[in-house]
């Protein structure tokens, strides 16, 4: 079986998995790609992969002839210097309505933007960058503030940055599938397992 998953669910789901996986059907081998949800989408539409862990957010739609479920919610946290005020026990994004923003990848950047359109201000960024230990690495040096996901945080926390959640701000975490459903009995084990794991982990 032929796996994909974004970077944090690689990091952080997928050992897991493997490991139920390797426990329940001994006889399953799972070879595993890292991509982004839209690489993944393309993955799954060739032929290339059989099942993917994907993230959605609320407003953004999904590619149509796939079959996603949610498995999970993914808080998402405002990241700052360790030194900065990130507020109370929840961020208020208005306050840092003036500071310098970085980005991830062009889903989370649009979630971005529209948390912030929804807090008052159009963020001013300076720095993308797909990879979630460079984001960390770019505000622990003062360049800017983020928001993040809490699996990427799991992954892999900068111990020079801080977080607090944004209140009501989430991603689902899916598992998805091409096609119309029955799944193949072996696609089925694998969406199965990832489900369990993600549902508790």
């Amino acid at each position: 079986m032929r796996l994909a998953a974004f970077p944090s669910a690689a990091a952080t789901l997928v050992p897991a998995a493997i490991a139920l996986l390797a426990e329940r059907h001994p006889g399953l081998t799972l070879d595993l790609a890292e991509a982004e949800p839209p690489e993944a989408a393309a993955l799954l539409r060739s032929g290339a992969v059989d099942v993917a862990l994907t993230f959605g957010y609320p407003d953004q739609a999904e590619p149509e002839g796939l079959t996603s479920t949610p498995v999970r919610e993914d808080p998402l946290f405002l990241v700052g210097p360790r030194d900065l005020d990130l507020g109370g026990a929840s961020a208020d994004l208005a306050r840092f309505a003036d500071a310098r923003w970085v980005t991830g990848c062009e889903r989370c950047r649009r979630e971005l933007l529209a948390l912030c359109a929804r807090a008052g201000f159009t963020p001013r960024i300076a720095f993308a960058s797909d990879d979630y230990v460079a984001v960390q690495a770019l505000v622990a040096g003062g360049l800017g503030v983020t928001v993040l996901p809490g699996l990427a945080l799991r992954a892999h926390q900068h111990p020079d940055v801080a977080r607090h959640p944004v209140p009501g701000a989430s991603r689902r975490v899916q598992v998805t599938t091409y096609g119309a459903p029955p799944l193949p009995a072996a696609v089925g084990a694998v969406a199965e397992v990832l489900a369990e794991v993600s549902a508790v982990g």
